[in-house]
């Protein structure tokens, strides 16, 4: 079902930068966005996930129009505006939010323990964060200790896969902890031609690469793919 919508909506209009106007509410779910955000492509899949109908505002974080600390306290995206001057920000809170509030395709496990436990996986995904981040930012920063969380944390992903024995973390079909590390894996695969930091070892990983060819091609999530070119000129 998640194609039904994400399949409708203009991911790639323009950014919106100091001195545009904000565009007038219509009534919809809106996403301030920006199309090269790893956190706000948390939300985006989200609600591609759930069906959701919503709009898209990208905003140039660079140059950002005035108006955005009036909906975003910090003037960080994502920000969700959930009826015309009422909005909610930060990726994790934003999706949370949605998946209390739209019952539909639930995201997070119901059960308490379940949860943590996938809670628990995407804030064990941060050693991959921080080795993309210095690898495309500043490469003369990353450690011995960089490369080997980063390891362990591709195998602790790869043994949590395992354990479950299911196709995605969050079962038979993606869930909450798969979407929100997706963002960084979907990054990963671009740069790591590039980078061989980045590099995830096939052989060693296998289910983990297999893994990753299915989120690929998950209908919430391949509608919103960047294209390798765009991902590696703008980083």
């Amino acid at each position: 079902m998640a194609k039904a919508v994400a399949g409708k909506i203009n991911f790639n209009t323009k950014h919106l930068k100091r001195g545009d106007p904000l565009p007038p509410y219509n009534g919809k779910l809106r996403v301030y966005n920006m199309r090269l955000c790893p956190f706000a492509q948390r939300t985006i899949l989200a609600l591609n996930a759930k069906n959701i109908d919503y709009e898209v505002v990208n905003i140039n974080l660079a140059d950002k129009p005035e108006w955005l600390t009036s909906k975003s306290a910090f003037g960080k995206v994502p920000s969700l505006e959930i009826k015309e001057g009422v909005c909610i920000y930060e990726s994790l809170i934003t999706v949370e939010y949605l998946d209390e509030v739209y019952p539909q395709r639930q995201l997070l496990p119901k059960d308490p323990l379940r949860k943590a436990f996938d809670k628990i996986i995407v804030e064990a995904s941060a050693p991959i964060v921080t080795l993309f981040l210095k690898s495309v930012k500043a490469p003369d920063t990353i450690t011995e200790d960089n490369i080997s969380a980063f390891s362990k944390t591709l195998k602790y992903i790869q043994d949590q896969l395992i354990d479950r024995g299911t196709p995605y973390l969050g079962g038979d079909e993606p869930g909450y902890v798969d979407y929100m590390i997706w963002p960084w894996f979907e990054r990963l695969l671009v740069f790591k031609e590039d980078n061989p930091n980045l590099k995830i070892d096939s052989e060693k990983f296998k289910i983990l690469t297999a893994y990753l060819d299915k989120m690929k091609k998950d209908p919430a999530v391949f509608p919103y793919l960047v294209p390798d070119k765009v991902m590696l000129a703008f980083h």
